[in-house]
């Protein structure tokens, strides 16, 4: 149960590297960004600047509803901690999904749709978050 005790605080450091990494190019950005990107990097929407600040917020929100429907679960349910701590280490895992996937996300936005790595990221990291979650959930309800 130890070994996840502080797994909270890799989203947390992801959350605060999109928060720098916006703070950065902040100035170098133009009142209007491109967004929505198709796979060869043409942009076929726009967004305001201001926009890139709801990320990080949106991805600590988004952080913050995992771990309390975790809490009211474990509080309705009345759920013990397993022995390995399995549900929590994938939860945390999960919630490093969430804040990995809003990062690509920004990463995608400040460059301009340039590095497409970024956009087939996105999909593939939710979806290694929902198949860690099940697969913790499934091993520690054994």
């Amino acid at each position: 149960m130890k070994r996840c005790k502080y797994g909270w605080m890799i989203p947390a450091i992801i959350i605060i590297v999109n928060v720098c990494a916006i703070w950065i190019r902040w100035s170098a950005l133009p009142d209007v960004l491109p967004a929505h990107f198709d796979p060869a990097g043409n942009a076929s929407g726009s967004m305001a600047r201001t926009t890139l600040i709801f990320y990080p917020i949106i991805s600590m929100l988004l952080c913050l509803v995992t771990y309390g429907i975790y809490a009211l679960a474990n509080k309705m349910f009345k759920l013990k901690p397993d022995e390995k701590g399995l549900r929590l280490c994938g939860l945390h895992m999960f919630s490093l999904c969430l804040a990995l996937t809003i990062l690509s996300s920004t990463l995608v936005t400040l460059t301009f749709g340039k590095c497409p790595i970024f956009m087939f990221a996105e999909p593939v990291i939710m979806l290694a978050g929902i198949i860690t979650l099940i697969v913790c959930l499934l091993k520690a309800n054994k």
